[in-house]
């Protein structure tokens, strides 16, 4: 019996993307713009999720799941689960710039009979609230890193 070792790493994207108050879907995949940027793996190991985000306060909250489809009607994560909630890092030299990240730790094989799934693509669904629970909104760029 022999160990199947990963071969190949790597990070799908979404750049300078909206978010708000209420959930919304953005595309990770491979981009042409992020220099070796490439879609999801058929088959992959979903290492973790990152932010980087503007526009941003003080004690601004990212909760986010991870969905098959471009619904998020499918999801692969949930925000039901500790961690799914991250309270922002305001950057050093910036109080409108900072970031946050998430675990996921989760084998992904793509299904081709899940409705609004495309091949290479996931769907990250987020939104951001500010310090109070009200609805936030900040711009972020997007990196979900698997490993194949």
């Amino acid at each position: 019996m022999s160990i199947n070792q990963f071969t190949k790493y790597g990070f799908a994207v979404a750049n300078a993307v909206s978010i708000t108050g209420s959930f919304s879907a953005h595309e990770v995949s491979g981009s042409s713009d992020v220099k070796f940027s490439s879609d999801v793996p058929v088959s992959a190991f979903l290492e973790s999720l990152e932010f980087e985000l503007t526009s941003i306060a003080s004690g601004d909250q990212i909760t986010v799941f991870l969905a098959r489809d471009s619904d998020g009607d499918v999801p692969l994560t949930s925000t039901a689960l500790a961690g799914s909630t991250q309270t922002v890092t305001i950057g050093r030299s910036t109080a409108t710039k900072g970031g946050c990240s998430f675990t996921i730790n989760k084998d992904f094989h793509f299904d081709s009979t899940v409705t609004n799934a495309t091949i290479g693509k996931l769907y990250v669904i987020v939104k951001c609230l500010d310090s109070a629970g009200g609805g936030a909104s900040c711009t972020a760029d997007i990196r979900l890193n698997w490993r194949g």
